[in-house]
């Protein structure tokens, strides 16, 4: 009975951060709305991007980020959607992120070892991000591929860096 009452709170609590996640993404496209039409832009035949991921953690607890184009200050650009996943026990951190529509060629990473900026741009698609890492990295020990729309960087992880940069060239 006791696992029960567990499952129940950790899926109330899970639907009462998807109502609250829902209320902050309503807001956010009605302020985004009114400052375009304030501004005088015009969005008439524009697509706009914007949604969530949601996953657990391994507490239960839940996991939600939004992606898109509603919340940038920078008109036309997009927050990719992003994924981290941290394997201690191989000392690897592998960041996914989906960013269709360009080339390869036209992606810029930089990686310091607390975090990854992304730039791409193609014609009318264009992404720019921070990524906080869940890890500190090596900077000088990592490797791209992208494939499909889906980047791939594996990190290697490392204790102790001395605030290196470099950049990623994507394979």
């Amino acid at each position: 009975m006791v696992k029960l009452d567990e499952a129940r709170k950790r899926f109330h609590h899970l639907m009462d951060e998807l109502d609250k996640m829902m209320q902050d993404a309503e807001k956010d496209i009605e302020e985004s709305l009114r400052n375009a039409f304030q501004m005088g832009n015009s969005i008439e035949n524009k697509p706009f991007v914007y949604g969530f991921s949601m996953k657990l953690s391994s507490d239960g607890d839940p996991i939600i980020s939004t992606f898109g184009d509603i919340n940038n200050a920078v008109e036309g650009v997009r927050e990719p959607i992003v994924d981290q996943i941290l394997d201690e026990a191989r000392g690897t951190l592998k960041v996914f992120v989906e960013i269709p529509g360009v080339e390869k060629e036209e992606i810029k990473l930089q990686v310091f070892e607390e975090g990854l900026n992304i730039i791409a741009q193609h014609r009318d698609r264009q992404y720019n991000t921070q990524i906080p890492l869940k890890a500190k990295v090596d900077p000088a020990k990592s490797s791209a591929s992208y494939l499909n729309g889906v980047l791939e960087i594996t990190f290697q992880i490392k204790d102790k860096t001395n605030k290196g940069f470099s950049e990623i060239r994507i394979d």
